[in-house]
């Protein structure tokens, strides 16, 4: 990588997620930046809200989505519910809940393709669905921007994950995703047990940087 990143990690925005140890971290919004034109959306709640609930109180005009067909716990206190999954293409036939396809769920749920927080969380396809939006993906010519990704990476390895990711190395992974032809770089990563997680930030988008100025910390 050629482009290098510098923040003090006390002025990023911290919003721990629970007893485990796991924590969401981004770059803050920049004080000038409208908040009532910001995005978050979750994909994959696990019943797990104390994160959301942190940036709703920093953030209240930013408007919060959420899509998970199991456990939302009390997300629609915060934000927007959606009960179902998120995949590469819709699929009404899978037995234990419906999948919409990620464009779809821009679409139809949060009426945008511009999202300024993507928070990800569905055992190990979140992988599979992060890498068609870079280079020949699927969705990389569809218009659908991410500011910033709080990317929770999981051991496709580990129990209980999707059968799809079984074969995905988590490390090539990472590797791959930064390729030239990805506007993203990672600006925070923190392992805690059983997962990996890591914040990508888009540097080349100018609506991300309108949000967040991150050029303001490129290269110092």
């Amino acid at each position: 990588m050629t482009t290098y990143f510098s923040i003090d990690y006390q002025k990023l925005d911290n919003f721990p997620n629970g007893a485990t140890g796991e924590r969401k971290v981004f770059l803050p919004m920049a004080k000038d930046f409208r908040k009532e034109e910001c995005r978050w959306l979750t994909i994959g709640i696990g019943g797990l809200v104390a994160a959301e609930e942190q940036f709703h109180a920093k953030y209240p005009n930013c408007k919060i989505y959420g899509v998970e067909p199991g456990n939302q716990g009390s997300f629609s206190k915060t934000g927007k519910v959606l009960t179902a999954g998120v995949g590469l293409e819709d699929d009404g036939k899978n037995k234990d809940f419906k999948i919409i396809s990620l464009p779809k769920v821009l679409d139809e749920f949060v009426h945008s393709r511009l999202v300024h927080y993507l928070s990800i969380d569905i055992e190990s396809y979140e992988m599979i669905i992060l890498q068609e939006l870079i280079g020949t993906g699927k969705f990389a010519n569809e218009n659908i921007t991410f500011c910033q990704i709080d990317a929770e990476l999981h051991n496709p390895k580990q129990g209980g994950q999707h059968e799809l990711a079984a074969n995905i190395n988590r490390i090539k992974w990472i590797i791959d995703f930064l390729d030239d032809s990805s506007p993203y770089i990672p600006v925070f990563t923190v392992s805690y047990l059983p997962a990996h997680k890591v914040t990508f930030v888009n540097v080349e988008n100018s609506e991300c940087e309108k949000a967040f100025k991150i050029k303001s910390y490129l290269e110092k």
